[in-house]
């Protein structure tokens, strides 16, 4: 059994600190080669998506006796702390040397010459002849100077991502097998509530579940429990924040049902979840959204995005009849977006493109120019958003009635009023 079998996904990471272990345990193979160890490897990512428990399990299969150093005390203590912990790494090496979340080692008010940071670098150069191989972690990778992250010092920058869709159900499905978990939890439906988030997060929202079932009185972990501890976790919502009104949740009942049903008619099945619970960030709802393939998006993929921004205002102004004013964080979204393909992508011709500041194009009317065309562009993806919305009709009108009934739909739910309204008139 690998230390690395306590991770659940990370394949591709896996496989490369594997290749690592593999040298520290048999270096007589690569010596033949003419090559050697590398002196450091870096995993950066964001907070709670299993950096340290990756890097801990590397350590764990290198084998070799270690040391840790973690912020936990201030300044020139750790400075000292970092210098005698490398100095005895090469005393006892072949050793390991663990530097956990290393970007937080400078305080916060001495960030660009920190010393903390020198004193790793410094520690570094004194192993190098040295058996004597660094691991760290660290969250943000702009706090680590370019001098500790060039070849000779961490020859190996492994970034981490959040886990993909599939991981997320293995995640998920770990963390229930010790909870008590009713019928009408299906994992997968789970993970899609949530794609995209932390392990930390898929732990955080499965254990405020049970703590919603608890206090309920029950038995067992609902989907219900989840689903109101998704909208907590994840979206910010609160109980007291909710529609003042029928009507108001009517109105934003549509405008959800807008994102929603243009997001599937772009890729049938990507919608997991859609609430018109009010959130601490936003006095509509949420729609969840599912990230797609990882890579390169293409400008067809990016402009249908602005398309699906833009459908929550078209709905409401199709179903009512005026102006829908709620929409100003779609608006700008897709107003920026709009202009990142313009100024960036060259999408108006190469007399647009630019690569200072967008908002420093200035002087020679190419300001007004990239406005004007701005506004040409979202007004036509604006338009297709209505041309969607209408060739759905029935499904909106659908999805904006149930949302007014429950508040909150799931992956399932959805699926379930696609197939009915759209993919039976699709059959016709």
């Amino acid at each position: 059994m690998s230390a690395f079998d306590k991770v659940i996904g990370y394949e591709n990471e896996k496989k490369e600190l594997f290749q690592l272990c593999d040298m520290a345990k048999n270096p007589e193979k690569y010596k033949k080669l003419g090559v050697r160890l590398p002196r450091g490897v870096l995993l950066v990512g964001v907070p709670g998506i299993g950096k340290t428990l990756m890097a801990g399990a590397l350590v764990e299969e290198i084998g070799r006796k270690s040391f840790l150093v973690r912020k936990d005390r201030p300044g020139q203590e750790l400075v000292t702390e970092i210098s005698n912990v490398f100095a005895e790494a090469m005393e006892a090496a072949p050793s390991v040397i663990f530097l956990d979340d290393m970007d937080k080692f400078p305080a916060d008010s001495d960030k660009r010459n920190p010393d903390e940071l020198i004193a790793v670098q410094s520690g570094i150069d004194l192993v190098k002849d040295a058996d004597v191989f660094v691991v760290a972690t660290a969250n943000d990778i702009r706090y680590i100077p370019p001098s500790l992250r060039r070849p000779g010092r961490f020859d190996r920058i492994i970034a981490m991502g959040v886990p993909s869709l599939k991981e997320s159900v293995e995640i998920i499905r770990h963390y229930l097998a010790d909870k008590k978990i009713a019928d009408d939890v299906d994992p997968e439906s789970v993970a899609r509530m949530m794609d995209g988030k932390s392990c930390a997060e898929l732990e955080s929202v499965l254990n405020e579940a049970g703590i919603y079932a608890g206090f309920d009185g029950r038995e067992l972990i609902g989907r219900e429990h989840i689903i109101r501890a998704v909208l907590h976790v994840i979206f910010g919502t609160e109980e007291s924040l909710g529609c003042t009104n029928e009507a108001e949740k009517e109105v934003i009942a549509f405008h959800e049902a807008g994102h929603a049903a243009a997001a599937l008619g772009f890729s049938p099945g990507s919608v997991g979840l859609v609430s018109v619970r009010a959130t601490s960030r936003s006095s509509r709802g949420v729609m969840q959204q599912l990230r797609g393939e990882k890579g390169i998006k293409t400008y067809a993929q990016l402009r249908a995005q602005v398309v699906i921004d833009l459908a929550g205002k078209a709905a409401v102004e199709m179903k009512f009849g005026v102006t829908d004013v709620g929409a100003m964080r779609d608006l700008g979204s897709a107003a920026r977006s709009v202009q990142d393909f313009i100024i960036d992508g060259a999408t108006a011709g190469f007399e647009l493109l630019h690569t200072a500041e967008p908002w420093a194009i200035s002087g020679n009317g190419q300001y007004e120019r990239v406005s004007e065309e701005r506004g040409a562009e979202l007004a036509r993806c604006f338009n297709e958003a209505k041309a969607l919305l209408m060739r759905n009709w029935g499904f909106v009108e659908c999805l904006a009635a149930e949302l007014v009934k429950k508040d909150t739909l799931v992956y399932e739910e959805i699926n379930e009023l696609y197939d009915k309204f759209v993919k039976s008139e699709e059959g016709k």
